[in-house]
């Protein structure tokens, strides 16, 4: 397939399923999560600071949106309880995976 032709695909659907995502960040923030996740290592606040996706305001402003809008949640560590993961939601997580089969 044709790298722009899947980019435009990809861009349909994210703004026909996906219109919780306003900004690049957001985007971002919910790829690096999702990836954290499927390496077995969830992210953390920190984790994210360490990417570079934006100034410390701005993802604590942005991940506490996707928090409240019910798309990523906070997860208590079982091994250290002052560390708290962030994951995807299950329709997060699903939007995703359909996204990756999706052909518009």
């Amino acid at each position: 397939m044709r790298i722009f032709r899947r980019l435009s695909e990809l861009s349909r659907f994210r703004r026909r399923h996906m219109a919780f995502i306003e900004s690049l960040v957001d985007l971002d923030l919910l790829r690096e999560i999702g990836l954290g996740e499927e390496n077995g290592r969830p992210a953390t606040l920190t984790t994210l600071l360490g990417h570079g996706v934006a100034s410390v305001a701005t993802v604590q402003r942005r991940l506490r949106r996707l928090k409240r809008l019910g798309l990523v949640r906070q997860i208590r560590s079982g091994e250290d309880a002052r560390v708290q993961h962030l994951v995807l939601s299950p329709r997060v997580r699903d939007l995703y995976r359909r996204m990756g089969k999706a052909r518009a």
